[in-house]
């Protein structure tokens, strides 16, 4: 079973990649966190009867015992060596033999066990797809954190990839036998270099960023970092050892003014496709753009939602049922769609309401 969980994806690359899984068997375990605790111990057995659920539903399936029972142990293992301590929401277990991912989720779940021969990600997928998403990062002389936002929620990412703060790289990486001035000089260079490479790891490269931290070391990071553009808010402050729930308060404070931002850096970002008229709008325009495989950046406002019809092999969408030929009826066919361009390597945003009235609320551009 190939551990994805050690490879440095985003939580929504990691949906993209098991939403085109076909394996036998498929376990998906999904799973809310109930009533927090210190020590959130009726999490800890609402995932652990979760995953007896799964080894029960295995067995009536009529799997190979010895398959069921690797499974088994596996899971436990899996159940066992969670972070029930760490700060997220949910969790989601997916495991198949050949691919096994875990996802802490900074969001509310239904809880789910299901065995089938693909993973249960759709609810997940639409979830994440419609949440404002951005990562935050914490810069300091004593050490970095890092965040990935989803609207209102936030997570810490606990790895031991991120760079250490500033004073580790001026005690340890430079010198003492140069001059003060340049040896901190140096020590910023080569602690915004570290992080730069970390976010080309952890951070998509369109996945605006905040940064948060002493003034001076953000602007420095600012002049200073190869992707100046990702940065769409500056918070100042020591938020070294702050509780996520006030990193997390001290950004949804501005949440409106970021999401704005973004939303403008995007429409400035396809706005040559839009002036050499290189892409579609209306959903069925852009179904059909997407079916075809030419889909590169969807933009949906917040809040659409469509009932269609597709026929000719998907290729077309209806918003009246046919009655003379065969069709896929779609209860929400901006879901299909995300899907389609997420599966095809493209990117999907959904924007402000407003912000794409002049093409029918959808916005697709071209490859």
């Amino acid at each position: 079973m190939k551990d994805y969980a050690k490879e440095n994806f985003t939580i929504k690359e990691k949906f993209v990649k098991l939403l085109g899984v076909n394996d036998d068997p498929c376990v998906s375990i999904i799973v809310n966190k109930v009533a927090p605790s210190p020590k959130n111990e009726k999490f800890r057995i609402a995932v652990k009867n979760a995953v007896r659920q799964a080894i029960e539903k295995l067995k009536e399936k009529g799997y190979d015992k010895r398959l069921v029972q690797k499974f088994s142990d596996r899971l436990m293992q899996i159940a066992d060596e969670l972070k029930y301590e760490r700060d997220f929401q949910g969790v989601a277990i997916f495991l198949s033999p050949s691919y096994e991912e875990v996802i802490t989720l900074p969001y509310k779940v239904k809880d789910k066990v299901v065995v089938d021969n693909t993973f249960e990600i759709r609810d997940l997928l639409r979830t994440l797809n419609r949440s404002f998403q951005y990562n935050a990062i914490i810069l300091s002389k004593k050490k970095t954190r890092f965040f990935e936002g989803f609207s209102k929620d936030l997570q810490e990412v606990i790895t031991s990839d991120i760079p250490e703060g500033v004073d580790y790289y001026f005690n340890i990486r430079v010198s003492d036998r140069i001059d003060p001035a340049k040896r901190e000089s140096e020590a910023m260079k080569l602690y915004v270099k570290d992080l730069d490479d970390f976010l080309r790891l952890y951070s998509d490269m369109h996945t605006p960023l905040i940064v948060m931290g002493d003034k001076k070391l953000v602007g420095y990071f600012r002049s200073h970092t190869k992707r100046p553009k990702k940065i769409i808010g500056e918070i100042y402050g020591s938020y070294d050892d702050e509780r996520v729930s006030v990193i997390r308060d001290k950004i949804n404070e501005k949440l409106d003014e970021y999401i704005k931002i973004r939303d403008k850096q995007l429409m400035e970002r396809i706005q040559d496709d839009i002036d050499a008229y290189n892409y579609v709008s209306g959903i069925q325009e852009v179904w059909t753009a997407a079916a075809m495989k030419e889909a590169r950046i969807l933009l949906v406002e917040q809040g659409y939602s469509v009932e269609g019809y597709s026929v000719k092999d998907g290729l077309f969408l209806l918003l009246v049922k046919p009655e003379d030929e065969e069709y896929d009826y779609h209860e929400d066919a901006i879901d299909d769609l995300t899907e389609m361009v997420l599966l095809q390597g493209g990117e999907v945003y959904f924007v402000s309401e407003g912000l794409l009235k002049d093409y029918d609320r959808i916005l697709l551009t071209l490859r």
